[in-house]
């Protein structure tokens, strides 16, 4: 079996019902042989010999090696013990494939897997506004927790199907192959999606990744990690939205360690406590919103949304940090807040979030 087969139940599935299929053809195709020797060599004797009901019979017999009795007499045909030492021969062995076939089948043939593979199937069909996670190597599975934790839907692209298994039990759709063709992303839903991250090894590939989501998907918001520095750029003018280098990151948070530890480790746990599950998160305000024209004092979003405005971003880019009370809430604007994910929803509904 290969390994495209072991990591897809289904086809495990038909591969060991086709093997059953066959073993079952095989031993009617032996019985009906057997049957029709025995028919004819009692045809050499004397029309009517053997009815054709008594010959399967002994051919079943024979090839089951029950041994209830001769019910012909092979001693009045000649060459007729012959048939049946040859019958014996290769009925065994088709008796012995079909057994195998049929523990293959139900041993091989998980129909639990191969239910919620199918289950799988059909959520992916109908997922949307979702994002897909090329990569679920050390860095993509942070990235996973971190949707995870905000309750946003996930699928999870990787050629690893052992990278892949570790996620099947967590509400994470999986999808095996390479993440660089269209086929793979046109079957996670990439026109459905409302971003993708690709954290793979290579900058190559993941610049590949974003070159065939940026063509497949023009709205599609798409970052990306750089492994080398140089690179960024590059991936940049391929289309993607935003590019991460983990050894900048990596940089910066080690300074940040010495410089202010007690901002780093409110941040660390912010994100780690499971209780409070704080996050930094933002909204768009849309013309519909029941704020819009409000001052955001007036909106008094602390009370309405239990979150905490820390910046907004003018429709122009410009950015308010710790905005004043006076400010007047216009869509376009981008909220930068602070609170649970169930708060961020809520003042999402409550700005019109686009």
């Amino acid at each position: 079996m290969d390994a495209s087969t072991q990591t897809d139940p289904v086809r495990s599935y038909e591969a060991a019902r086709r093997r059953l299929f066959f073993a079952l053809g095989l031993l009617t195709t032996v019985t009906a042989v057997g049957a029709g020797g025995y028919w004819y060599l009692g045809q050499t004797v004397g029309a009517g010999m053997w009815s054709l009901a008594d010959c399967i019979y002994m051919t079943a017999i024979t090839i089951t090696t029950v041994g209830y009795g001769e019910v012909i007499d092979l001693e009045k045909v000649q060459f007729a013990r012959e048939w049946t030492l040859l019958l014996l021969t290769f009925g065994i062995s088709a008796n012995l494939y079909v057994v195998s076939a049929i523990t293959s089948f139900f041993v091989e043939s998980d129909f639990n897997n191969v239910r919620r593979f199918k289950r799988d199937r059909k959520r992916m069909k109908e997922i949307s506004n979702h994002y897909i996670v090329c990569g679920v190597g050390r860095t993509g599975l942070n990235v996973i927790e971190e949707l995870l934790a905000v309750g946003e839907p996930v699928l999870a692209i990787d050629e690893r199907a052992d990278h892949l298994e570790q996620l099947r039990d967590r509400g994470v759709l999986i999808l095996h192959g390479d993440a660089t063709e269209d086929e793979i992303l046109i079957k996670a839903g990439i026109h459905r999606a409302k971003g993708i991250v690709s954290t793979l090894d290579d900058d190559k590939t993941n610049l590949f990744v974003v070159v065939s989501a940026r063509q497949t998907n023009a709205k599609l918001r798409i970052v990306t990690k750089a492994v080398g520095a140089s690179t960024a750029a590059k991936l940049r003018r391929a289309g993607a939205d935003a590019v991460v280098t983990p050894t900048k990151i990596g940089g910066m948070r080690l300074a940040s360690e010495l410089l202010r530890p007690h901002v780093v480790r409110f941040l660390d746990e912010m994100l780690r406590d499971k209780e409070a599950r704080l996050r930094i998160e933002e909204a768009t305000v849309g013309p519909s919103g029941d704020v819009v024209g409000m001052t955001l004092g007036k909106a008094d979003l602390q009370q309405r949304a239990g979150v905490l405005v820390m910046a907004v971003r003018q429709p122009d880019g410009d950015v308010v940090h710790v905005p004043p009370a006076e400010l007047v809430i216009e869509p376009g604007q981008t909220l930068i807040a602070i609170g649970t994910p169930e708060n961020i929803d809520e003042l999402r509904a409550t700005v019109g979030h686009r």
